[in-house]
């Protein structure tokens, strides 16, 4: 299959080429875009702590939609979420319904969810708890606000726990907030790399045509002479 790829019509590699450069364009401009969006979150104090009953309700805008959160968490549903490719671990995520700080019942739908991304030790954990709640733990979470679902989270809960239909997910920032809003400048290591992947394609296609006209010119040439 991978062999058929350099066996393409010339054609196809130079149609190719400007699509790599262009996606290399969006991708690094994307990337721009969020670390100007984390410098901006990062040249001020964190957000005003709110509860999450506020967050659920649209009520607060931050840069980078940055949040800060105290709420209340069903510290017996935490689900630690591992995704693997041929035996090996892609991803990790623990996830943990969140419901308003004065709930006395956790047995409702969770508007919310928390979700950090990696491992976390329990020390690090036990470090977000503020004390408890009528019903479960208090944390006091430091994140980004990620509204619309979260398909990951919805398929570890689903038979366990029952969460909002419009529920929202804040990414905690458990590595801390300089950590997590430093800015990552690889905008301009994509666009490069989509610049020499677009002249390589391009390149092998001149090459390839070059080659195909040599063996139709030879294959002509053979044909007069018979």
């Amino acid at each position: 299959m991978l062999f058929r790829l350099f066996k393409l019509p010339p054609l196809v590699y130079f149609i190719v080429s400007p699509l790599l450069l262009a996606g290399g364009i969006f991708v690094a401009y994307a990337s721009y875009t969020t670390d100007m969006e984390r410098k901006a979150a990062l040249s001020h104090a964190a957000p005003e702590e709110v509860g999450i009953e506020a967050i659920v309700s649209g009520e607060t805008s931050n840069d980078y939609d940055e949040v800060v959160v105290r709420a209340q968490g069903n510290v017996n549903m935490m689900i630690d979420w591992v995704t693997t490719k041929r035996g090996r671990e892609r991803s990790r995520k623990l996830f943990m319904p969140l419901y308003p700080a004065d709930a006395e019942d956790l047995s409702q739908p969770a508007p919310a969810v928390m979700q950090i991304d990696g491992f976390i030790s329990d020390d690090e954990l036990f470090q977000l708890a503020q004390g408890a709640g009528p019903a479960g733990a208090i944390f006091l979470l430091n994140g980004r606000l990620e509204a619309g679902g979260n398909r990951d989270a919805a398929k570890a809960f689903a038979g366990k726990a029952e969460l909002a239909s419009n529920f929202v997910t804040v990414n905690v920032f458990a590595k801390g907030r300089e950590a997590a809003l430093r800015s990552s400048n690889s905008h301009m290591f994509v666009l490069i790399l989509g610049l020499v992947l677009a002249m390589l394609v391009a390149g092998y296609g001149w090459l390839r045509k070059r080659k195909l006209d040599k063996d139709q010119l030879a294959y002509e040439q053979q044909y007069e002479e018979t």
